[in-house]
């Protein structure tokens, strides 16, 4: 079905936007699902912190090509959905993957991480990171661990010239009898 050059344009704009605000784009295959499958998908998404939409493909392509993050043409053919994940990708890739478990017809095709396209087997590897909160407190125990080493070598030296001093200070005294 033909749609007007106006909406196309619309549609452009909010497809660019979506881009844009995304962190990582899961693309979707949902076929022969019903309505009440498809709203459950859409809230599912959203407590990940993303939105479901199910897209005009050829518009969406040429947004993800022109946005320098493209994927293969086969990926957005057909009843294509799409999730952009806006904070964590590793949660939005999880839900997709318990959706695909539920739902028979709903299969995760590939997505785009980090500007680079990525297939199904990567989207599941994105899903097994831990929660972006985790990473980020590991990173920060990574990177405060070396002044943690230095701090207690600092100190352990420090503890050994005192404890040589006291055993010259305690041999140059007389024994008090």
């Amino acid at each position: 079905m033909a749609i007007s050059r106006e909406k196309k344009e619309a549609m452009l704009a909010e497809y660019q936007d979506l881009v844009k605000k995304s962190q990582a784009i899961i693309i979707t295959q949902y076929g022969g699902m019903n309505m009440k499958q498809l709203d459950k998908v859409r809230t599912e998404m959203r407590s990940a912190q993303g939105e479901f939409h199910v897209t005009k493909n050829t518009l969406l392509f040429k947004v993800l090509k022109d946005a320098g993050q493209e994927v293969p043409e086969k990926w957005l053919t057909g009843q294509a959905g799409v999730n952009f994940c806006f904070k964590d990708p590793a949660a939005g890739a999880k839900k997709a993957g318990e959706l695909a478990k539920e739902f028979e017809k709903f299969k995760v095709i590939g997505g785009v991480v980090g500007g680079k396209a990525v297939d199904a087997s990567g989207v599941e590897a994105v899903a097994s990171l831990p929660p972006l909160d985790t990473l980020r407190a590991e990173l920060i125990g990574l990177i405060s661990m070396p002044a943690t080493n230095i701090v207690s070598v600092l100190n352990s030296a420090v503890a050994g010239v005192m404890y040589a001093l006291q055993a010259k200070i305690d041999k140059e005294q007389p024994a008090a009898s």
